[in-house]
């Protein structure tokens, strides 16, 4: 991916912000669950796409009946998973996100923040990556009552207000325009050798508790 030049990293210094068959399960990504072995993963109703090489774990890749994509990496003396990614597709049948009360597209930045009561912690070499359709923000936090997994939000700029942002032209509250486009699900550290282990971290920081809630609330926008 191209990295963002240093001009927009200071413009953004501020934000430094039924596919399986099965219900969603708690601390999952359609049942898959971080720790478990692949070949427990109950079978997977999807179309298979070519899987990838991520050095020195093999990432597979599912295509789900709702459009969305899922990726899953393993260790490979183990074969337990240590990552799982499921992606938007940007359609309508795909908006409904395994974390409870989250919805992709709709979500907002400032929805998480507020679910999680305080901002988590970014990987220093994975904060901002710059995408052909704007700008996706990464913010993680480790989910409570699970050693060792942390979840990752992915909120996405879009490319109209990526612009206005490197402009400075106009006031763009990226808290509010960044929306929910893919949630990782990964052991602590693996994302450690992948992303590095340098992180900026809230000074109100605490770990998300992932759990069905009595009532499914966004912050008012």
């Amino acid at each position: 991916m191209q990295q963002l030049d240093l001009k927009a990293t200071a413009a953004l210094a501020a934000v430094a912000g039924v596919l399986f068959g099965m219900p969603a399960q708690a601390q999952s990504l359609s049942g898959i669950k971080v720790g478990e072995e692949i070949s427990s993963v109950p079978k997977i109703y999807a179309t298979p796409l070519p899987s990838r090489s991520t050095n020195p774990h093999e990432e597979r890749l599912w295509k789900l009946p709702d459009g969305n994509r899922l990726s899953v990496a393993t260790d490979p003396e183990t074969k337990r998973i240590v990552y799982a990614e499921k992606k938007w597709s940007g359609g309508a049948n795909g908006k409904p996100a395994d974390f409870p009360g989250f919805v992709y597209g709709e979500t907002t930045l400032a929805d998480i923040r507020a679910h999680a009561q305080n901002n988590g912690f970014a990987f220093k070499e994975r904060l901002v990556e710059v995408r052909p359709d704007g700008l996706a923000l990464f913010n993680a936090y480790e989910v409570e009552g699970v050693p060792g997994v942390v979840v990752t939000f992915v909120t996405k700029l879009s490319k109209k207000d990526e612009e206005r942002l490197r402009a400075g032209k106009a006031n763009v509250d990226i808290n509010r325009a960044a929306r929910l486009d893919t949630i990782i699900l990964a052991d602590a550290g693996y994302l450690d050798t992948i992303w590095g282990r340098a992180k900026l971290t809230h000074k109100a920081y605490k770990p998300i508790r992932w759990e069905l809630p009595h009532h499914a609330a966004l912050a008012s926008r």
